[in-house]
């Protein structure tokens, strides 16, 4: 009697073990052509009504349209299997999440669930070249077409997608909105079959990101800020190599609520494996490469957020326009009710630090705000940018417009900047720290400039270039600037130009003062400048 009570117990404890439900068993064809969405479906289904498990997509490719995943549920693709998505956008309606939210077209959808999971070695092809989806930009006026992502989930929780290959979405490959608790790891992503081919995109909070390569048309990875009351926020990115002919690393440019507490390390950016679409060096004047990202650090707060608590550290980048853009604008207000009284938000406490960066254009790096509106408290140390150099006088000269509306991208002052290494306007508590620009051939415009910038310290800033045709750094407007021993070698142009009525406080020590180091205007009031 004994024996058997133990016999009972073992079998119902072995009964409560997640099932595998293995696709063939439903119906699924391993053809390439049946579309086996009902198969996958039911499989997904019963494994779900059970207390969870594994459905098993074995070998093979299976064609579908979209698959809802349900709670404890693991899609596990094995060694040699392939979803592929079907090329008829019927098969795949609009997901709605509990709170009446319509969701975006996707292969994969997981709407308002728990416990849920993408593994295997296996491939998810989005078959996003077939004609039914070359559909054009999205952005574009009178765009209404149907492109579904490959991985679409919505207020879900407890989510891992490991160790997958993600081909060819015909929209953005994956995007996670409201979830929490989400892991992705190990992933290769090659995205270039359309436009708008980003890489990840999220906009969840308890995020971890580590050990993807990714291979994108569009941004690499991008944090977004859809709603208005919840920010993007705990993520971490770590370990990643990616290639983009957009944004690299991006935050926004949707940006309503903003971004908190994100740790990016150990990052290595290039140009991607191919340019179908954009063209830059055709499209865009002085980018000196046929293929290259736009920006390789991105952080846009446009749309009224607040971003706070960002740190980046030990980025290798190349084939980059521009290595830095730090945007702090108001575009939100162009769709306000009330644009008069808009609050633009803030973009505050950023350090990015150990970032080696090769650029290829005349595109500046640059931290901007707009007038009376500041960015505030970024720190960049240890920071190596190289640039193509070639920048004229006129260039230098030439006024920047605010734009402070307009799309935010490292290009939307021009192609070009007034100086060659860093552009600085409308900023509070920059600290710049063993920073080293080189130009590789003379260049007229100003290494630094400095406008309207309050309470920043320079130290151990380091200039290489052949030839020094204008000053390092251009202060205008500005205020408690303190540059700590300068070491560029000496040349017949001043070090250090000093312009506007507003100007004060501004301090250079361990210069002995020499005729023509320092150039100061006449419209700079009597002591604003002191030399050490």
């Amino acid at each position: 009697m004994k024996s058997l009570s133990i016999l009972l117990l073992l079998c119902i404890s072995f009964s409560a073990f997640p099932a595998d439900h293995n696709i063939l068993a439903y119906g699924a064809k391993a053809d390439g052509k049946t579309i086996s969405t009902k198969a996958i479906q039911a499989a997904v289904n019963k494994c779900s009504a059970e207390h969870g498990g594994r459905v098993i997509v074995p070998a093979g490719v299976f064609m579908s349209g979209t698959i809802v995943l349900k709670n404890d549920v693991e899609l596990y693709l094995a060694e040699g299997a392939e979803i592929k998505g079907s090329a008829n956008n019927k098969d795949y309606p609009q997901p709605q999440s509990a709170d009446g939210k319509k969701a975006t077209w996707a292969l994969i959808v997981a709407l308002d669930v728990h416990h849920i999971a993408i593994t295997g070695r296996g491939t998810i092809n989005g078959n996003g070249a077939a004609p039914a989806f070359q559909l054009g930009d999205d952005t574009a006026p009178g765009y209404t077409g149907i492109r579904p992502n490959i991985i679409t989930m919505v207020n879900c929780k407890d989510i891992e997608i490991l160790n997958i290959r993600l081909r060819n979405s015909p929209h953005w490959m994956q995007t996670y909105f409201r979830c929490e608790n989400l892991h992705i790891k190990g992933i290769h992503i090659y995205n270039h079959a359309n436009l708008n081919n980003d890489g990840i995109d999220i906009d969840s909070k308890n995020v971890l990101i580590e050990d993807c390569v990714i291979d994108s048309d569009d941004d690499g990875i991008c944090l977004k800020s859809d709603d208005d009351t919840v920010p993007c926020e705990n993520v971490t990115i770590r370990n990643c190599i990616i290639a983009s002919n957009c944004g690299a690393i991006k935050f926004g440019t949707s940006s309503h609520s903003g971004f908190r507490n994100v740790n990016i390390s150990n990052i290595t950016i290039h140009k991607a494996s191919q340019d179908l679409f954009r063209h830059w060096q055709q499209k865009v004047q002085f980018v000196d490469q046929p293929i290259t990202a736009i920006a390789g650090i991105s952080i846009e707060n446009v749309d009224g957020g607040k971003t706070d608590n960002i740190t980046i550290d030990n980025v290798f980048m190349e084939d980059v326009q521009t290595p830095i853009f730090i945007k702090l604008g108001n575009r939100g207000a162009t769709k306000s009710k009330d644009p008069a009284s808009f609050n633009p938000g803030h973009l505050r406490n950023v350090t990015i630090s150990n970032v080696t960066a090769v650029s290829h254009s005349k595109i500046t790096s640059s931290i901007t705000g707009f007038p009376g509106f500041d960015v505030e408290n970024v720190i960049l140390k240890n920071i190596r940018i190289t640039t193509p150099g070639k920048g004229t006088a006129a260039e230098a000269e030439a006024p920047l417009p605010e734009n402070e509306t307009a799309y935010p991208e490292a290009r939307m002052f021009g192609v070009t900047l007034p100086s060659s290494g860093l552009y600085v306007r409308h900023a509070k508590g920059i600290v710049l720290q063993n920073i080293t620009l080189q130009t590789l051939n003379v260049d007229a415009r100003p290494q630094i400039i400095m406008d309207d910038v309050k309470d920043a310290q320079i130290s151990l800033l380091n200039i290489e270039q052949t030839q020094i045709s204008n000053a390092v750094i251009n202060l205008v407007n500005s205020k408690n600037i303190l540059w700590l021993n300068p070491n560029v070698i000496p040349s017949s142009h001043p070090l250090l130009t000093v312009d506007g009525a507003k100007s004060s406080g501004i301090t250079v020590t361990g210069l002995k003062r020499s005729a023509g180091k320092v150039k100061v205007s006449a419209t700079v009031p009597d002591g604003a400048v002191s030399v050490d």
